[in-house]
């Protein structure tokens, strides 16, 4: 029976392991049971380990390339990032690049980030170089690409002209800056000071307003280079006015113009300067510019030196005429005491030649409406 019996179980042992049936050959052992866990628990501290050293490397990639993200606890700051760097484009096309050691968005304005040490740099003209605009802190507005500098503020063209300030508000698409501080810009127009400022018209247009003054040194000139801004002055040229608009070779002077170079002065309410462009000059980009070729002063017009005080409603210089046109109510008076009133006047820069013309007032008209004055010493 006991045979019989045990054929009997092994014959079922074997027909549930054909079957599939789960059944255990043999009891594990305690320790056996450890061991396994040890197992276990150490590979899971691997796949941990290698885990948290791909995150790590993927954290320095993203910081490498795209700047550093840090929270902070500041309830107005929602998040703060270091080596920042926005991009656009202007209204036609040409692309711009802002960078800064850092920026800030804050909760109240996320439109808006606080920069430190913000650096923009832009091309004005299609195939120009770069210019820039550097500063020590400001904000930039990424929704309408508007720039707001402030401490430190320095401006650069690809031109030459150079200015410092310490506000600049800069429209990106637009081309524009406007500023309501101070400003000191050196270029090919000279060195000219503002109270406040614009530069419009794709960064070409220079606008000093609130009271602006001016200083241009006239480089050497030969003989034959003929009379220059004062009328034959050599000396530095100061200019005063409210308002000051650079365009290129020309510059329009507004409100109380004053001008002065080697004891000559102008005065005006109003003055546009002409300049000749040199070779490299062009319509667009960079512009070199000459000496003064005409001036053209309309409103109140007076020119004074130490032999003649000359005054009229317009006063009109050609250099390359050395001739000065006097128009409107002219009146001149010199040193002697000598009044002369005519309805125009022309005055050689070079010879000192004075010609009156129309009506003449005065103890040097003959009576028949015209008369001629020379100077002493002028040639004839």
């Amino acid at each position: 029976m006991t045979a019989t019996a045990t054929i009997s179980t092994a014959s079922d042992r074997r027909a549930s392991e054909d079957l599939g049936l789960w059944e255990p050959k043999r009891a594990l052992t305690l320790e056996a049971a450890h061991a396994h866990t040890r197992r276990i628990k150490a590979l899971r501290y691997i796949l941990m380990g290698l885990s948290a050293v791909l995150v790590g490397i993927l954290i320095w990639q993203f910081l490498s390339d795209r700047g550093g993200t840090e929270f902070v606890s500041d309830p107005t700051e929602s998040v703060k990032m270091s080596n920042v760097r926005y991009s656009g484009r202007t209204s036609d096309g040409l692309p711009f690049y802002l960078n800064a050691d850092t920026a800030i968005r804050r909760r109240n304005d996320l439109n808006t980030v606080l920069l430190t040490n913000p650096a923009l740099d832009f091309i004005r003209d299609e195939g120009a170089a770069n210019s820039s605009v550097i500063a020590k802190a400001g904000s930039y507005n990424d929704m309408d690409k508007i720039l707001e500098l402030e401490n430190d503020v320095y401006l650069e063209t690809d031109d030459g002209n150079s200015c410092d300030t310490t506000h600049a508000r800069i429209f990106n698409v637009e081309k524009r800056i406007e500023g309501d501080k101070a400003i000191v810009c050196n270029g090919a127009f000279g060195k000219v000071a503002g109270e406040s400022y614009a530069i419009e018209d794709g960064y070409r247009t220079f606008i000093f307003k609130d009271g602006m003054t001016a200083d241009l040194t006239r480089r050497p000139q030969s003989a034959s280079d003929g009379s220059s801004f004062g009328f034959g002055g050599d000396g530095p040229i100061n200019v005063k006015a409210d308002r000051g608009i650079y365009q290129g070779d020309k510059t329009d002077l507004r409100g109380g113009v004053r001008v002065v170079q080697d004891g000559a002065v102008i005065t005006s309410d109003q003055m546009d300067v002409f300049r000749i462009r040199e070779n490299g000059g062009s319509d667009t980009g960079s512009v070199k510019l000459g000496a003064v070729r005409k001036i053209v002063a309309t409103g109140n017009f007076r020119y004074k030196t130490d032999e003649n005080d000359i005054r009229g409603r317009k006063g009109v210089y050609e250099r390359e005429r050395n001739l000065m046109t006097v128009t409107g109510d002219v009146v001149v008076i010199q040193p002697g005491g000598n009044r002369v009133r005519s309805e125009k006047m022309t005055y050689n820069t070079k010879t000192g030649r004075i010609r009156f013309l129309g009506d003449c007032q005065g103890r040097d008209c003959n009576g028949n409406g015209r008369t001629q004055i020379i100077l002493p010493g002028a040639d004839n």
